[in-house]
C-alpha cells in the first residue's frame, strides 16, 4: 500500500548568477511550486538557508513516492520546469522521508525552522528512536510549536538518516536550549548517533511571486 512521504530537497543558486537575475530565480520557483501543488493537491514550501542563503530547500508532502519519481519527474510539465530552473541552480540532494510532517508556515512569532540530520548505525535506530519518543518533549518545552521528524527512505544498507524540523524565534533562541537542563536530558539521543556526521542549519520561508 501507498503512504504518504516528505520531499527534503536542497538547491544551489549557481555561482556567478547576477543580482539582476534574481526575479527570474524567484519566478521560476513560484512556477515549480505551484506545478507540484497543482499536481499534488498538497503545499509546498521553499526556504532559504540562514548559514548560507545560496541554499534553498523544497519541502512537501506526495501520496507516494512513485507520484512523485515515477508520475511527475518524467512528466512534460516538471521537465519544462526544470528547463527554466537549469541555468540558474544545481540539485545538490532529493530524498523523501516517511512522515507527514504537518508543516506549516512559520508565524511571526516562530518564523525560522531548524534542520537537524542525525546519522546512526541501523543497528541503533530502535534505541534511538525509543529515546527520541521519551526525550523529545524537553525539546518541545522550548520550541515555538510541535516538532515534526522523519526517517530518510532512501538509505544506505547499514546506516539510518533521522531529519528533524523544529520552530524558533531565531538562531541565537535556538542556540540557548544547548545551554540548559533540558538539553542534557534530550543529548540522550547522542548515544546512539554519529555525532561527527550531524548536519544542522537553519531555514526560513520564502517570499515567492504569483505563478
Amino acid at each position: 500500500m501507498s503512504t504518504t512521504v516528505t520531499e527534503l530537497a536542497r538547491l544551489t543558486i549557481k555561482d556567478g548568477l547576477r543580482e539582476s537575475h534574481k526575479a527570474t530565480l524567484e519566478q521560476s520557483l513560484a512556477r515549480a511550486k505551484k506545478g507540484m501543488e497543482d499536481f499534488t493537491g498538497q503545499k509546498f514550501y521553499m526556504y532559504q538557508e540562514v548559514e548560507n542563503p545560496n541554499h534553498i530547500y523544497i519541502i512537501g508532502e506526495w501520496a507516494s513516492l512513485e507520484q512523485h519519481m515515477k508520475d511527475w519527474i518524467p512528466s512534460e510539465q516538471n521537465q519544462a520546469l526544470l528547463q527554466g530552473l537549469g541555468p540558474l541552480v544545481e540539485v545538490d540532494f532529493l530524498f523523501h522521508l516517511d512522515q507527514r510532517l504537518g508543516l506549516i508556515p512559520p508565524s511571526q512569532s516562530a518564523p525560522m525552522l531548524g534542520c537537524v540530520k542525525h546519522v546512526m548505525e541501523s543497528a541503533k535506530r530502535p534505541d534511538f528512536e525509543r529515546t527520541f519518543i521519551n526525550c523529545k518533549n524537553h525539546l518541545e518545552a522550548f520550541t515555538l510549536g510541535p516538532v515534526g521528524a522523519g526517517w530518510r527512505i532512501e538509505k544506505e544498507s547499514d546506516r539510518e538518516e533521522f531529519v528533524l524540523f523544529s520552530p524558533w524565534k531565531d538562531v541565537a533562541e535556538h542556540l540557548a536550549f544547548g545551554k540548559t537542563k533540558d538539553f542534557q536530558e534530550y543529548s540522550k539521543i547522542k548515544d546512539y548517533i554519529m555525532i561527527d556526521a550531524t548536519q544542522i542549519v537553519h531555514i526560513v520561508l520564502m517570499e515567492l511571486p504569483l505563478a
